[in-house]
């Protein structure tokens, strides 16, 4: 079968855990033998073609005032002029409709649209292929992606939600498959208004057991680990710290992740530091659970589905999380996921069980990428 699969990023882009889920099935499919093709954006002026772990790649240029991706903060004109243009992209459905007839595919999957925008859903149905979509964030609500903000998460009743999502949810009806996530996130985007003529199902992002060093400690170490943000709930985190070390005496607490730029960043920073919580930087999820015991993710934000969560009960970490989003249906499947009620635990008193083999297949490479090839052939 000849697969396109389309994706805001791809390697050696990413931002977050949406490149990983989109890389892991690409490869998986490969592997199964189909002939694959990611369509993906980058901040080149051309197109570039090249190959990734086997998989076909194509980098396409974003036609739009600028690439969001860097560190540069654009002024508010600009923003919402790119906005406005990512609403319903024309150049960038063109640029599709190109490689729609160069690769001929059987199907065509998309993902993370951000910067291709919904127009490239009309080309793809005016092509006569199956258009499969899975929802991995928020983008089709809000242009924040994620539909939080300072004062929590946002209302789909929200009106700037209401006019940014207008013209996506109409442009929705052509789309012949659509895949949550989570059980969450599809009935969230349904029971909204999107994805109203397609058959709907939901599967989950494939997880891997993550190699680690592990390692021992006389005390209790708690970890974080992500964006250091208020809507990943590292404020929370912090707070949280300061509350067990009064239940138990002597643990650690520990953070692993990057800031946001702005005021935030110096406030957030002063709260680990009153909390004596350490901050390991940018590290990659082998490192902090080698030095982790326990992991707490206070998540704000309605998750989508909680890739982090899993890798740690993988780990054989005990979570500490919010039953938020695609998580709560998380903590139902998964061992050693306790929910936080407010209130501090005695970490010594939490009880552990191993992982059975049948719930870490469930998540697997293969598994995930049969769910999708049995939609694809549908």
């Amino acid at each position: 079968m000849k697969i396109m699969l389309i994706n805001t990023l791809y390697s050696p882009y990413k931002v977050g855990g949406a490149e990983v889920s989109v890389q892991l099935l690409a490869e998986e499919l490969v592997k199964a033998g189909h002939s694959v093709s990611v369509l993906t954006l980058h901040d080149e002026k051309y197109r570039r073609v090249d190959q990734v772990n086997g998989v076909d790649v194509i980098y396409l240029p974003l036609r739009n005032l600028y690439w969001p991706f860097s560190e540069e903060r654009q002024g508010k004109l600009k923003r919402l002029i790119w906005h406005v243009i990512d609403n319903y992209n024309f150049a960038m459905a063109k640029s599709v409709a190109e490689e729609l007839s160069y690769f001929r595919p059987d199907v065509v999957h998309t993902n993370n649209i951000a910067g291709f925008s919904v127009a490239i859903w009309r080309v793809i149905k005016k092509s006569g292929v199956k258009l499969v979509h899975t929802s991995r964030d928020y983008y089709l609500f809000h242009p924040n992606s994620t539909m939080y903000s300072d004062v929590g998460n946002i209302s789909p009743r929200n009106t700037i939600v209401k006019l940014c999502s207008f013209v996506k949810k109409r442009a929705s009806k052509n789309v012949d498959v659509y895949i949550g996530i989570s059980d969450f996130i599809k009935n969230f985007h349904q029971d909204n208004g999107f994805f109203l003529n397609a058959k709907s199902k939901y599967i989950y992002n494939s997880v891997e057991k993550i190699e680690f060093k592990k390692t021992t400690s006389s005390i209790i170490r708690v970890g974080f680990i992500g964006r250091l943000t208020k809507d990943k709930g590292f404020d929370a985190f912090c707070h949280y710290i300061a509350n067990l070390k009064a239940i138990n005496p002597g643990m650690q607490g520990v953070a692993a992740g990057r800031f946001n730029s702005g005021d935030e960043q110096d406030e957030l920073k002063k709260l680990a530091a009153d909390n004596g919580i350490t901050l390991l930087g940018f590290v990659n999820l082998s490192a902090f659970l080698s030095c982790v015991d326990v992991v707490v993710l206070p998540v704000q934000w309605r998750e989508p589905f909680g890739r982090v969560v899993v890798e740690c009960v993988f780990a054989d970490k005990i979570v500490l999380t919010n039953d938020v989003g695609g998580i709560a249906e998380l903590a139902v499947m998964l061992p050693n996921v306790y929910l936080l009620k407010g209130s501090a635990l005695d970490l010594s008193a939490l009880t552990h069980e191993p992982v059975k083999m049948a719930t870490v297949e469930l998540f697997s490479r293969p598994a995930i990428a049969k769910s999708y090839l049995n939609v694809y052939d549908d």
